[in-house]
């Protein structure tokens, strides 16, 4: 299995976690089988290392904004993310006339392929989306290495020189960036950006880090990674707040 590199917790609150907390981080979201009541196929697009597919859709209408997720089909805190978008995507009548809305199946985990890509497609078929199939998370591979090279330097830049996660931070920074893919996050691009030679620059992103952790009493949350800010949060406060980002952007066009 292969593990997450997005394993930050913040200042403040987020500070007072433990460092044993961090061996949980590292394993990326948690690993639930797929529901046994997805038995049907969508079409998926399956995408070859060119990705040539992906970057026509995305470049289809380019007056859009356009919201991208990267999810496993077979990884549990993935599943729960497609679920808070679909949601919170069906709420917002005419969105798909407004944002394009992308979601790439990647493979990261033992259990995902093509199969269960198409499985979790059809679970999460709301209107307008497109669903892409990337056996080698080639996607986030490019991301990662074109657009967040640097997001760990600037995230511990952010952190006090006492903090317990700071000398793992420090590691993690050097690891070369073909070694990192990106998943288990969304991203928001503005209207007027294309994707051409090298991939598009996010206006807007977030990354599940897979640590919970109780922010206060009764109340457990997920760590993530937005904007090269470690916060607490929840899968459906993020997919609310990409949908806005992405609204926002196409009332300025």
């Amino acid at each position: 299995m292969r593990h997450s590199v997005f394993s930050l917790v913040g200042t403040g609150r987020l500070s007072l976690v433990i460092s044993a907390c961090f061996s949980a981080l590292l394993l990326g979201c948690s690993t639930l089988p797929p529901s046994s009541k997805t038995t049907a196929s969508k079409r998926v697009e399956a995408l070859d290392k060119s990705l040539a597919a992906l970057k026509a859709e995305f470049n289809r209408d380019p007056s859009k904004p356009r919201l991208v997720a990267l999810f496993s089909p077979t990884c549990g805190g993935c599943i729960y993310g497609a679920e808070a978008l679909q949601h919170e995507a069906q709420k917002l009548m005419e969105l798909s006339e407004t944002t394009g809305l992308l979601i790439v199946w990647v493979s990261m985990l033992e259990t995902d392929n093509e199969v269960e890509a198409r499985k979790a497609a059809a679970r999460f078929d709301f209107q307008g989306v497109q669903h892409f199939y990337d056996a080698q998370n080639e996607v986030g591979r490019l991301f990662m290495a074109e657009q967040l090279a640097d997001s760990f330097r600037e995230t511990l830049e952010t952190l006090p020189a006492d903090h317990p996660m700071r000398k793992t931070l420090e590691k993690k920074q050097h690891l070369p960036p073909e070694k990192i893919r990106l998943w288990d996050s969304v991203l928001v691009f503005p209207p007027g950006v294309k994707w051409a030679d090298q991939s598009p620059k996010p206006e807007w992103w977030t990354i599940q880090s897979g640590s919970r952790m109780e922010e206060k009493p009764g109340e457990k949350k997920v760590v993530f990674w937005k904007n090269k800010v470690p916060v607490a949060s929840d899968w459906y406060d993020e997919a609310r707040e990409a949908l806005r980002v992405a609204q926002r952007e196409s009332a300025r066009k």
